[in-house]
């Protein structure tokens, strides 16, 4: 039987709020095969924060479960932010603070600790967590917000699009992503020969690769293509030397086929 832990501690505790996003996949990267698996989902209502631990959590051989979000079949709430999560808040008393806010496309007077994590996608720099929104499929169209993944490792090999290698070299990977504005279409193709992710699909630009789809819902968007390729369209752009993993977010918004779902197994369901 599943149970609600309360969490509670000194500080500061979240003020109402009306978020438009209000639940998070919690993904995590392998320690030893790499892949990035959706552990848990994390909510803000306004007022109080959710973390529940997902199927796929609860198969992982091994799993270390988060500092303070300890059980796995338990709803941890509070009005506090879990510190886990509240680490990657950057605080507004820091001299790159509105820095930061214009690299992750938000408003000073918006910058919540939620809407930071939303903006920003949680991760650090050799950090395994990161946050995506919830994609879904709404009113027949199949819709995801995410960030580009692994920007950064897109130049150490060929990459494999359709058949063909492709080389990518660090400064070509720079210019296609300098040379993008929002709303710019990029392509999405399937990469073939991925050693971590069977189902891969690139972010392309201009014939370049510049990223990976998350590797979360890449089974997804792999179903969605079909035998045809797919495109998303350019939300936000960060300038050159911002953390490679806040460089880029991607819309995707496509019909949906009869029946189509994310997560047909079930594995981001709560254990709770």
């Amino acid at each position: 039987m599943s149970s609600t832990h309360v969490l509670r501690r000194p500080g500061d505790e979240a003020g109402p709020a009306d978020p438009q996003v209000s639940e998070l996949l919690v993904l995590w990267q392998h320690p030893e095969t790499l892949a990035i698996l959706a552990i848990g989902r994390f909510g803000y209502d306004g007022e109080t924060y959710t973390f529940n631990y997902t199927r796929q959590a609860a198969e992982i051989q091994g799993l270390r479960t988060l500092p303070e979000l300890r059980d796995l079949h338990r709803t941890f709430r509070s009005t506090r932010m879990p510190l886990v999560f509240e680490q990657r808040v950057m605080s507004p008393r820091r001299p790159d603070f509105d820095d930061y806010l214009d690299r992750i496309g938000l408003r000073p007077e918006n910058a919540t600790p939620w809407e930071q994590i939303v903006h920003s996608g949680g991760a650090r720099v050799g950090d395994t967590l990161q946050f995506m929104q919830m994609p879904g499929v709404r009113d027949g169209r199949a819709r995801a917000r995410f960030f580009a993944n692994g920007v950064r490792h897109v130049p150490e090999q060929p990459r494999d699009l359709g058949g063909r290698a492709t080389e990518i070299t660090g400064d070509s990977q720079e210019a296609a992503l300098s040379a993008l504005n929002p709303g710019d279409i990029v392509d999405i193709l399937p990469e073939h020969g991925n050693p971590i992710d069977e189902y891969a699909c690139l972010i392309v630009a201009g014939g370049t690769p510049i990223g990976w789809v998350p590797m979360a819902i890449s089974r997804d968007v792999r179903r969605l293509m079909g035998t045809g390729t797919l495109t998303g369209r350019v939300l936000r752009i960060a300038p050159p030397g911002s953390p490679a993993h806040t460089r880029l977010v991607v819309d995707l918004d496509v019909a949906a086929p009869e029946g189509f779902v994310f997560d047909p197994d079930g594995m981001w369901d709560r254990l709770s």
